[in-house]
């Protein structure tokens, strides 16, 4: 029997229909060489690529400690940015949207993503179509809204793409509802998690939560540690993080968070969290 075969055994619909359910399925890339060419956050040296490595299968084997299944996928990465799987795709209840990254070069990732997808018979719902642009690690899920983060300086989609994902979640009965973001974020995934449908982890120095009000309750992050909102939920108020932010996570802690601490300072070097290193493909 094929690895493939194997591999989607447990797969089928529903497979994420809540984006904080506990994570059962999920599509990793490991760093390629040229994670170190990815400029670094302001202050921060550049990643060292071994160390990446090292802590990217700490992270696998993590997971797999939790109960999730993982999907390696083998993606060539000229510029670094490979192992951040999830700005190429989200997956909902009835399968997947395909997203159009605005780098470029990073468009051969999408379409690798999309044939892992299909060897675990994750159906394809939708593609933001050129020239529509938006990257993953600006869409967070949390409850029934999809939240997109927009930088109103230094965008990583467009309004095409955003209306595109607009048509193609609503049909997934999400509304779509846009943040901005402060211009030295590069992306969402760094200072907004979902820990449940109702509860939400955000840097809010630097991403407006004022519209939120009514819809989840906010956990604030300080600046300093506004990286440390970036979590991965693993399930329900148990959620994945990097253990640098030592303020960041004595805050989750204490709003009843368990909090599942590893060392994945190489990605915070670049504004990498655990939720850009994961694909989840299926939750239940």
């Amino acid at each position: 029997m094929s690895r493939a075969v194997t591999e989607k055994q447990t797969m089928g619909p529903p497979f994420v229909e809540s984006t904080t359910a506990q994570l059962r399925d999920a599509v990793v890339v490991t760093p390629g060489a040229a994670l170190d060419a990815i400029p670094p956050l302001h202050g921060e040296p550049s990643p060292v690529v071994g160390r990446a490595k090292e802590q990217h299968q700490v992270m696998v084997t993590t997971l797999r400690d939790y109960g999730v299944r993982i999907h390696s996928l083998e993606a060539r990465d000229d510029i670094g940015f490979a192992t951040f799987v999830a700005d190429c795709a989200i997956v909902l209840g009835k399968g997947a949207i395909l997203l159009r990254p605005h780098l470029i070069e990073r468009r051969r990732e999408v379409v690798a993503v999309e044939t892992k997808l299909k060897e675990l018979d994750v159906p394809v719902l939708g593609k933001i179509e050129a020239p529509g642009l938006l990257d993953g690690g600006d869409i967070v899920v949390v409850g029934d809204t999809a939240y997109i983060g927009v930088s109103p300086k230094k965008p990583r989609s467009n309004a095409l793409g955003r209306r595109q994902f607009s048509d193609l979640a609503g049909t997934a009965g999400l509304r779509v509802v846009e943040l901005v973001l402060d211009s030295s974020i590069r992306r969402l995934h760094e200072v907004f998690s979902a820990a449940s449908n109702d509860l939400v982890v955000a840097a809010t120095d630097f991403v407006d939560t004022s519209g939120m009000i009514g819809a989840a309750q906010v956990i604030s992050i300080p600046r300093g540690d506004e990286c440390g909102a970036s979590v991965l939920t693993l399930a329900p108020r148990r959620v994945l993080a990097n253990l640098r932010f030592r303020y960041a996570i004595p805050i989750l802690r204490k709003a009843k968070i368990e909090v599942v601490a590893i060392d994945l300072w190489e990605f915070g070097k670049v504004g990498g969290g655990p939720p850009s290193l994961v694909l989840p493909i299926k939750r239940c």
